[in-house]
């Protein structure tokens, strides 16, 4: 609980300007891809952020941003952007806030991948249990869904501990992500290997929040198997970045500037 006389903590930073260890292993679970120095270990996303991705409200299309992620499923056909071919539809629907219905291709397991780890970075999909579970069921395969509901259930709970965030006080955590490339490392009918390079901001806007909003570089791996006519995720794994030069901004926006933001600007809608 935050210290009713502790100052704010304004600006941001970001998060991976410790020293590097070289004996550490390159991949870890995905949650590490927001730690910082001493005991404060925080996630990305997704957003997930996007997060959650966490862990966003469907227009008249019937696409959804992340801030949604219970809305019940619904149906339309979407125009699908095919990366390196020519543009495709596909029978694009709506569960648990989540775009699911893929075309059976490179192009359509891509925007699976960029989809699924958005899903995953909005504030909701953080703070959320119930939420996360639905996400998870919606984009996971049926062999993979237990254990990656495991593994996201403990990231989580690392992070809301370690950010001091409670039942009481979740409208204070501001998780946002975007997708900046993607990469395919294999593809074939059946399984599809595609690593997305998301940038994120994750923190609190409380006055004496432990970590204040700070900036984050991951670049995820997930293995996309083709299941019941859809991509869905098997596995997830991250490293940090590339990570760009911090700017060292002598007037880093306030705490209260992104309490206005986060409340101000909604996320965007998802890919295709």
């Amino acid at each position: 609980m935050a210290k009713p006389n502790s100052p704010a903590r304004r600006g941001t930073r970001t998060l991976t300007d410790q020293p590097v260890d070289p004996h550490r292993s390159k991949e870890r679970p995905w949650w590490r891809g927001f730690a910082i120095a001493g005991s404060i270990l925080v996630a990305l996303l997704v957003m997930a952020l996007v997060v959650n991705l966490t862990k966003s409200t469907p227009s008249s299309d019937t696409r959804s941003s992340p801030t949604d992620p219970t809305q019940s499923a619904s149906q339309s056909t979407l125009p699908v952007p095919v990366a390196g071919g020519d543009p495709g539809t596909a029978t694009q629907r709506i569960v648990s806030g989540v775009p699911v219905g893929y075309p059976h291709t490179q192009a359509g397991a891509v925007q699976a991948a960029v989809n699924y780890e958005l899903a995953r970075s909005s504030a909701a999909y953080f703070t959320n249990p119930s939420a996360r579970h639905k996400i998870l069921d919606a984009m996971a395969t049926a062999e993979s869904r237990a254990q990656l509901i495991k593994n996201d259930d403990t990231g989580m709970n690392h992070v809301l501990v370690a950010m001091g965030i409670n039942s009481g006080n979740t409208n204070t955590l501001v998780a946002r992500a975007a997708a900046l490339g993607t990469k395919t490392d294999s593809y074939s009918d059946q399984v599809a290997t595609v690593e997305v390079w998301m940038a994120g901001i994750i923190g609190t806007t409380g006055d004496s929040a432990p970590l204040p909003v700070s900036a984050s570089w991951t670049t995820y791996t997930l293995t996309l198997q083709w299941e019941n006519t859809d991509w869905k995720l098997a596995t997830l794994s991250s490293v940090d970045g590339p990570t760009p030069l911090d700017t060292g901004t002598d007037n880093p926006s306030s705490v209260g500037d992104f309490r206005t933001a986060n409340e101000q600007f909604k996320e965007p809608p998802y890919v295709g």
